[in-house]
């Protein structure tokens, strides 16, 4: 039982090694995306369209 254990955290401690961390990961991404977003600023303005004049029934 000790060899199956001793086998499994040794996996472990090379396993969290070698992988990166995952708010590293998320840092990278998001710093590239950042930089995208300053160069399309968002508009603080309403698309407006015309009223539209339906057609009124005939019992009006």
């Amino acid at each position: 039982m000790e060899n199956k254990q001793n086998k499994t955290v040794s996996l472990e401690k090379i396993q969290e090694s070698q992988a990166p961390s995952a708010v590293d990961d998320a840092a990278d991404v998001m710093s590239k995306y950042s930089s995208k977003k300053k160069n399309y600023p968002m508009k603080d303005k309403k698309i407006s369209f015309p009223p539209i004049d339906y057609e009124k029934p005939p019992h009006y």
